[in-house]
């Protein structure tokens, strides 16, 4: 195992901060998979520098208090829909010391994941997750949300810094910045007044779930069509075992994922620069192509497994499961104890009304186009017909000409990279390398 002491040796010196002697060269707004990333790549990249050799400054923060990889979802026998060479570091360095298999040889399983066929639990996923970040614990600050970012106006008035102030109070100034947040919960907006102990997103599933006793005659509702609808309700099936469950969908339900050879190629790294080239409308349709290959449909293991328990549950003479399609919620009637969910059917326009004690949105995640923490540097972004900032292939923001510090996005830019710049993990390497190659070269001039 790498220790703290080794991420940082000796012989290396920081950059001096002409500006102000808190200055960092790079700071980076999240610490999530894509954070992970890019610190490994910077980390792999300064120890192979030569002894002596000055490097740039790096501070990392994240609002969790400590590394951690969908907590709300870990749910036990859930696998992981991603390949695990495609890691923090295999597609950059195979030879790196964050790679999957390395975590996997300190870990003495190296030869038990062999008979796996390759297959990785969500458990485990988020176990590499936090071994991977503890190595790398001296460039990250745990539990401080940014409250905001402002530019710093130097020389002439041209901003060439930029201050973070933090939930603590404290501030990070910094000559470049990195915005690494992730993807937000996309909860619709009928629902959003409800939100609480009873009506949570499945990224709280596992922590709000917790408070309710597994043997009550519950009434819990589920809506959402993916993996993760499919695996709360799976979950819930099993653990709830006295409770009625609804399943809700806008269109078909439980569509199984593409898994084709051919069209997951969509994930391969040749694709980013194809699809950064089309036009925003293209860029859409390309999009709706992908849809199937990692949203709203679910692997074949849990069809199977939703399907066998509710055929099961009719052969014994008994009903604990309803799956409803192509219905759409148009009204939501609350006591404080529960809710009381109108619904539309799409088609027909019938209606018809679920009871529901407890209800999980299962309804994914979006990307803003304007990161909501850049809204402070907006005259200074230049965007696109989207509305969001123009993003170039080494994932800079484009920036006018007298904005001095460099600005990238890291996995916030399916609409301007594609498939592989959305929920899934399959460039986060490369991705990461990329960057810091760009930084890198910007540092340097």
């Amino acid at each position: 195992m790498y220790t703290e002491a080794a991420l940082a040796p000796a012989e290396y010196t920081d950059s001096p901060a002409a500006d102000d002697a808190a200055t960092v060269d790079l700071a980076c707004i999240g610490f999530g998979p894509a954070g992970i990333g890019l610190a490994a790549a910077f980390s792999d990249w300064r120890d192979a520098q030569p002894k002596g050799t000055v490097v740039p400054t790096i501070q990392f923060v994240e609002r969790r208090p400590g590394p951690a990889w969908q907590p709300g979802l870990l749910i036990r026998g859930a696998d992981l829909n991603h390949h695990f060479l495609r890691d923090f570091a295999t597609p950059r360095d195979p030879r790196s010391r964050f790679t999957f298999a390395c975590y996997l040889k300190e870990s003495g399983r190296l030869f038990q994941f062999g008979h796996l066929g390759g297959r990785v639990s969500r458990v485990e996923w988020n176990d590499y997750v936090i071994w991977a970040a503890r190595q790398l614990q001296p460039m990250v600050r745990y539990g401080l949300a940014v409250r905001s970012i402002a530019p710093v106006a130097i020389r002439s008035g041209a901003p060439k810094l930029l201050k973070l102030e933090l939930g603590d109070g404290s501030r990070i100034t910094a000559r470049n910045l990195v915005v690494s947040t992730g993807q937000l919960p996309s909860v619709p907006e009928l629902f959003r007044p409800h939100l609480g102990p009873r009506m949570f997103h499945s990224a709280e599933f596992l922590d709000r779930i917790a408070s309710f006793d597994p043997a009550a005659p519950l009434n819990i509702c589920v809506l959402g069509s993916g993996q993760s609808a499919g695996e709360m309700l799976l979950w819930l099936y099993d653990h709830f075992p006295n409770a009625r469950l609804t399943s809700v969908h806008r269109g078909l339900p439980f569509r199984l994922v593409d898994i084709g050879h051919f069209s997951n190629e969509v994930f391969f790294p040749e694709q980013v620069p194809y699809f950064h080239a089309l036009s925003p409308e293209k860029r859409q349709r390309a999009t709706q192509e992908y849809h199937l290959t990692n949203f709203s449909a679910v692997d074949v293991d849990i069809s199977q497994g939703l399907y066998w328990r509710m055929y099961e549950d009719r052969v014994l003479g008994t009903t604990r499961a309803e799956v409803i399609a192509r219905h759409t919620a148009t009204r939501i009637d609350s006591d404080g104890e529960g809710f009381r969910i109108h619904f539309r059917d799409g088609l027909c326009e019938t209606e018809r009304t679920v009871n529901a004690d407890i209800v999980v949105l299962g309804t994914g995640y979006y990307e803003p186009a304007f990161p909501p923490l850049l809204e402070p540097l907006r005259q200074w972004i230049v965007t696109d017909p989207s509305g969001g900032p123009e993003v170039a292939l080494d994932y800079r923001v484009r920036t006018t000409p007298d904005f001095g510090p460099e600005l990238y996005l890291n996995g916030v830019t399916e609409r301007t990279h594609g498939a592989s710049d959305a929920s899934s993990l399959s460039m986060t390497a490369l991705k990461a390398q990329t960057i810091l190659e760009s930084f890198l070269a910007a540092h340097h001039r």
